[in-house]
């Protein structure tokens, strides 16, 4: 009876623990989420994510405005439709100025986020480790998403970032059974998720790539080696494959934007088209091209993720505004998106990154020797028995697959000119996971003491850097750059600075004289409206005093107050010498204006301010 018990009791705990953790770490998500919502305003892109799902839901068709602008429409209709749905609708013809009615909606949405989002991203991770290397393995994995800075600081926010990982995680998934199983079903549960990977955030193109390598592995195999028939035969399956893929893709992806269109086909009629325009490079001057032009103007629309995809291949040719160590650039720098991943990776993170490209090195000479030794044939894929598998043998499909998303993820990060931020590689970080704790567990997987002491401190560390910083968790920089106090030195916009610190920004005014609160200036980078919050400030923006010894205080948003998206001016740079009376949470910094030194500064920044404020208007 006791060894009946015993066995008993042990059938019953183990699925309770690979059950009973995955719960616990979804609840921990929701609370840390919680934390984040309470104390943050809407960032910049979601009010434009909430208007247009409000315009959406008013007019009852898709806003044009979304792909217009280079959105994927998955997040709006994840997270916002329901809100837009539940609140009624409304026009709103600002894209991206925020309302006082805001904040409580996008809570709404960010909760969802939460909920449909960072959850199920979690869950991915867990279930997909646990399947190949076992609880310890699959338990890891989900605790450090669940306890990373970066990833708990999108899965807070209502944007397209973390929406998009889960869906490229799951095209992943899909792309693994693919090459396991290569059959027509597959193929075309490949193009749905692809589809949806693309239309959750057009990054999603870097699947393409990954999926024509995986069909090049595929055919391999079914070529016999040595002519150059056999080369062309591989080639003709491979295309005819690749070529399958991408006719499923276009009507998947429309309908993941509900066959909407994003205005006429050719934005401007054939009058006010510049020689230098594509259209006439390639159709030339004439009654014929006159012709063809007006037809697109007036008669034709574009294709919702036609236009989409447009836009971010333009605007990532024209360059945006960032920021880098003191400097600001329009075409951005291909060390940026490393320099980030080192200043804003938790010390857990970065030790993963070490561990996984020495790992990475190992697994492939693993390949190579094998392919050697078969004599140019392909490797057979499958790896060394796992007793975590219940019998079955993990495959190196998955890994492979690991390695080729982040390898072609940093290879677009680094030849990018739209360097806005950390949350361009926040994809990166599960991959990374996944594959480092998978190879790391084959490794030591004889090993228990080790595997398990390693995953202790991975989580105690982990859990220690994000207690570190929290709820403001979007504002994280690690120990190597002074954490985020001295963040703002080295990256801004989304990395720091996304307009979300307008509540601790009403908590350090209400800190103030009684009759200094009404006496503050601001100059704040964001669109939700101070208003929201009970904040009484004269905003720069609108209004430049003439009087400046009337005011107290001055609010100070640190993208402004480093220059950047400031048209090149810097209006504010005599007050990056002088110690800001309070901090609101990092983001926004409260000046005392009652000493010489900040009286001069300010005059300074409103005579720059006027001078823009001209500039606009002979524009």
């Amino acid at each position: 009876m006791p060894i009946l018990n015993a066995i008993s009791s042990k059938q019953v705990h183990k699925p309770l623990i690979v059950c009973g953790a995955p719960l616990l770490l979804g609840a921990l998500i929701l609370v840390q989420t919680s934390s984040f919502r309470s104390v943050k305003s809407p960032t910049f892109d979601e009010t434009f994510f909430l208007n247009t799902a409000l315009t959406s839901v008013d007019q009852s068709e898709l806003d044009q405005r979304i792909s217009g602008e280079g959105v994927a429409p998955i997040p709006i209709l994840l997270t916002y439709l329901p809100v837009a749905w539940s609140a009624g609708g409304s026009q709103r013809s600002e894209r991206w100025q925020g309302e006082i009615s805001d904040p409580p909606l996008i809570n709404q949405a960010r909760l969802l986020n939460a909920l449909l989002v960072g959850i199920p991203t979690m869950l991915l991770i867990y279930f997909w480790l646990l399947h190949r290397r076992g609880f310890a393995a699959g338990f890891l994995g989900a605790a450090l998403v669940t306890f990373s800075p970066t990833m708990i600081a999108h899965f807070s926010l209502a944007t397209t970032d973390a929406c998009f990982t889960l869906m490229a995680l799951i095209a992943l998934a899909t792309l693994t059974r693919y090459w396991k199983a290569p059959s027509t079903r597959n193929l075309c549960w490949l193009a749905i998720a692809v589809s949806l990977a693309i239309s959750a955030k057009y990054s999603g193109i870097f699947l393409l790539p990954c999926v024509l390598i995986i069909m090049v592995l595929v055919a391999i195999p079914q070529i016999s080696a040595g002519s150059k028939k056999m080369l062309w035969l591989l080639f003709k399956r491979v295309t005819v494959s690749f070529s399958l893929l991408l006719l499923l893709l276009i009507p998947f992806t429309w309908a993941f934007h509900l066959f909407g269109f994003s205005g006429p086909l050719k934005t401007v009629p054939y009058a006010e088209t510049p020689d230098y325009s594509a259209w006439v490079r390639v159709l030339g001057r004439g009654p014929v091209a006159e012709r063809i032009m007006e037809v697109s103007h007036t008669h034709l629309k574009r294709p919702a993720p036609f236009a989409g995809v447009l836009f971010q291949f333009l605007h990532n040719s024209a360059g945006h505004d960032a920021y880098l160590m003191g400097q600001v650039s329009n075409t951005g720098w291909w060390y940026y998106f490393p320099l980030t991943w080192l200043w804003k990776s938790t010390p857990v993170e970065l030790l993963l990154t070490v561990l996984g490209l020495i790992l990475s090195v190992c697994f492939l000479l693993d390949l190579w020797k094998t392919w050697r030794h078969s004599r140019g044939e392909v490797p057979e894929i499958a790896a060394e028995n796992s007793p975590s598998t219940m019998g079955q043998e993990p495959t190196n499909h998955a890994p492979l697959i690991w390695i080729l998303a982040i390898a072609v993820l940093l290879g677009m990060s680094l030849t990018s000119r739209l360097n806005l931020g950390q949350r361009y590689l926040l994809t990166v970080y599960p991959l990374m996971f996944l594959f480092t704790i998978d190879q790391f567990m084959r490794w030591f997987k004889n090993k228990t003491f080790l595997v398990y002491t390693f995953a202790g401190l991975c989580f105690g560390f982990q859990i220690l850097a994000i207690t570190s910083i929290q709820p403001h968790y979007l504002a994280y920089f690690n120990g190597l750059v002074g954490g985020p106090e001295a963040g703002h030195k080295y990256l801004l916009d989304s990395n720091m600075d996304w307009g979300q610190d307008l509540p601790a920004l009403k908590a350090a005014l209400a800190d103030l004289p009684p009759d200094d609160r009404d006496r503050c200036l601001l100059y704040y980078f964001g669109t939700a409206r101070p208003e929201a919050y009970g904040i009484s400030v004269l905003s720069l923006k609108e209004t430049l005093p003439d009087d400046i010894d009337r005011w107290s205080s001055l609010a100070l948003s640190v993208n402004h107050l480093q220059g950047l998206y400031t048209q090149g001016k810097d209006p504010f740079e005599g007050f990056r010498s002088l110690k800001p009376l309070k901090r609101a949470g990092y983001s926004i910094f409260l000046y005392d204006l009652k000493t010489p030194e900040a009286k001069q500064a300010l005059q300074e920044s409103i005579a720059t301010l006027r001078k823009m404020q001209a500039n606009e208007k002979t524009k």
